[in-house]
């Protein structure tokens, strides 16, 4: 058994909204009236004052503007980025990563009988546009000193952390993992049958991408199928290994 430890939501850095409008302010003697926008069945949340504003469409075009802000736009600097004005409202919906179990059992192994179990990965971009999630173990499966290798696929169709190929064959033994679903590479896991290793922080090897979009994503969602297979000399013991997913978002 071992436990996948993912890391849901990275974000490469802080964003802070300013909604610049205008304002209007009345003196009044006695009562200061103002537009309340709401009612039993609706309610207006960020109101904005100007000129014109809505979304204009063709055969050839989609746009939404507001006119007649000031100060509107994207501010950078180190260390933080601005998104002043009523169009950047959008920034408010959130970047999610969502991992359906978070404690993956492949069970009792027997010598030369391969066993599989699945998990899913879901995202939802936001107002990011794209993403990639990268995935690498901490050590192989272990049980105290005795590892069960990572998997190098069949013998005649050897595989990498980067290049999925055929593991099928019963006398080829190891860990590794299959990736099927939206957003995953389909000209590298070609089919059920083809295998990566998972990258190694132990051999200091880079995380590899196992899913990846440009654009916006709404729920896609991936399957992972780890798989384990052991020889007849693999000395018996509960093994395990810590596992993390990295979501990134593009901007």
């Amino acid at each position: 058994m071992y436990h996948p430890q993912p890391n849901k939501s990275i974000k490469p850095h802080q964003t802070l909204l300013i909604l610049a409008s205008t304002i209007l302010f009345l003196t009044l003697t006695k009562t200061l009236l103002a537009e309340n926008l709401r009612s039993d069945t609706y309610r207006v949340d960020m109101s904005n004052i100007n000129m014109t504003g809505g979304k204009k469409t063709s055969a050839t075009y989609n746009l939404t503007d507001t006119v007649g802000q000031t100060f509107q736009g994207q501010f950078d600097s180190n260390g933080y980025r601005v998104r002043a004005g009523f169009q950047y409202i959008h920034s408010l919906i959130r970047f999610s990563f969502t991992i359906s179990d978070l404690t993956i059992d492949l069970g009792t192994l027997i010598a030369q009988t391969p066993s599989t179990t699945t998990n899913t990965l879901t995202i939802s971009t936001g107002n990011a546009y794209g993403y990639t999630v990268k995935a690498i173990e901490n050590h192989e499966l272990r049980n105290g000193v005795n590892d069960v290798p990572d998997t190098a696929c069949d013998a005649a169709t050897a595989c990498t952390i980067t290049d999925a190929n055929v593991w099928a064959s019963n006398t080829d033994y190891g860990f590794g993992y299959n990736m099927s679903g939206d957003d995953v590479d389909t000209s590298d896991f070609v089919v059920s049958t083809y295998f990566r290793p998972f990258s190694n922080d132990e051999d200091a090897d880079s995380p590899a991408t196992i899913m990846s979009a440009t654009g916006i994503a709404t729920s896609s969602a991936a399957t992972v199928t780890y798989k384990a297979n052991v020889s007849t000399i693999q000395p018996a013991g509960y093994y395990t290994t810590p596992i993390r997913f990295v979501a990134i978002p593009s901007f």
